[in-house]
């Protein structure tokens, strides 16, 4: 049987710890302290308990090891591994296999579920322009929208009017400014740091997403899901592996109980990680939206370690990660070799 180390980054109690779940607040109490009242944000914490908890319950001889403390457990490279990666991982998280799921737009057989039109295109200035040109060309009254690559969040969306106008954030906290688009405008000096690197840039059709959801896919197969809402972590699942409720438009508030767009998501994630299954590795998060014409696409895929909980059933993600113990254990061969992982506790 194998052992299991579970990471979990402290988090400052929220100022309603008492309101959560009485289980959430005895984990904290026995591997991190008491689950004192404080100034932290809720889901950030209820997130970390919720990952504490259940992992410490389903997965076999669990050592849990907090960030900043002493360890003193058994060696890491023994053990398979789960919980959020740190900004400046530990060397056997850095020898953890990779998930290619973050380069997403590598993937061929992904294309066909997409929905919308998408290219990917070179750090170069030129080539990004004339991709957004073609882009408002072939779909006239669409849009687009450029995603950086390379480095997770490091630029934001560039979200493209269909008169080729876009919003540049101003750096400096001003008013963001509706102007022209060109590359330079809104990658700048990044342009020069990583000019010629292939497919740094994606170029997607501007399409509508409507009631965002996140499958999580362990050992290739879907095994629950939750619609993406802000405000509910997993203390909020009310017992179905798919839970039901999402948002038309994201973040606007108004929060639906749709079981017929949820068992529609379900089959479809089967379809799309049955598809993928020879060209997607690891663990990862796959993100479904609905087209105006009533079908699910895929908005994008994630390694699953730091990505967002929502209202999961945390049982169902635990047991499948206890089932899958070889997608989470170190391989020495890796060395520790920087950015395996490709995703950080500071870009969730």
């Amino acid at each position: 049987m194998t052992g299991w180390l579970i990471d979990i980054i402290p988090k400052e109690c929220p100022p309603d710890v008492m309101d959560t779940p009485e289980a959430y607040r005895a984990a904290w109490g026995r591997y991190v302290g008491e689950a004192v009242p404080g100034d932290g944000d809720p889901e950030d914490w209820r997130e970390q308990a919720a990952r504490l908890e259940a992992a410490a319950r389903i997965l076999p001889d669990p050592h849990v090891r907090v960030t900043g403390r002493p360890y003193d457990g058994p060696d890491p490279m023994m053990l398979a591994h789960y919980g959020a990666v740190m900004c400046r991982p530990y060397a056997d998280q850095l020898a953890l296999p990779p998930s290619n799921a973050v380069r997403w737009d590598l993937t061929p057989a992904l294309r066909p579920f997409l929905g919308r039109d998408v290219r990917s295109v070179p750090c170069d200035g030129d080539a990004i322009d004339t991709a957004v040109r073609g882009m408002l060309d072939r779909h006239p009254g669409a849009g687009a929208v450029v995603k950086f690559m390379l480095r997770e969040k490091r630029l934001p969306l560039a979200f493209v009017d269909p008169d080729g106008m876009f919003e540049q954030s101003d750096e400096y906290g001003g008013e963001p400014e509706r102007i022209p688009f060109a590359a330079w405008r809104w990658a700048g000096y990044d342009l020069a740091l990583f000019e010629g690197e292939p497919d740094a840039a994606l170029v997607q059709q501007r399409t509508r997403m409507r009631y965002e959801y996140r499958v999580q896919v362990i050992g290739g197969e879907p095994v629950c899901g939750a619609g993406c809402v802000e405000r509910f972590t997993p203390a909020d699942n009310r017992g179905d592996q798919y839970d039901p409720r999402m948002e038309e438009t994201r973040n606007n508030g108004r929060i639906e109980s749709h079981p017929d767009i949820t068992r529609l998501y379900e089959a479809f994630a089967h379809e799309v990680a049955h598809a993928i299954r020879d060209e997607a590795t690891g663990p990862y998060v796959m993100d479904l939206y609905l087209g105006d014409a009533g079908q699910p696409h895929v908005i994008e895929l994630n390694p699953q370690s730091n990505s967002g909980l929502y209202a999961l059933d945390m049982d169902a993600l635990l047991t499948a990660i206890r089932d899958n113990p070889e997608q989470f254990m170190p391989d020495p061969s890796r060395g520790g070799m920087p950015g395996c992982l490709g995703v950080r506790e500071d870009s969730i």
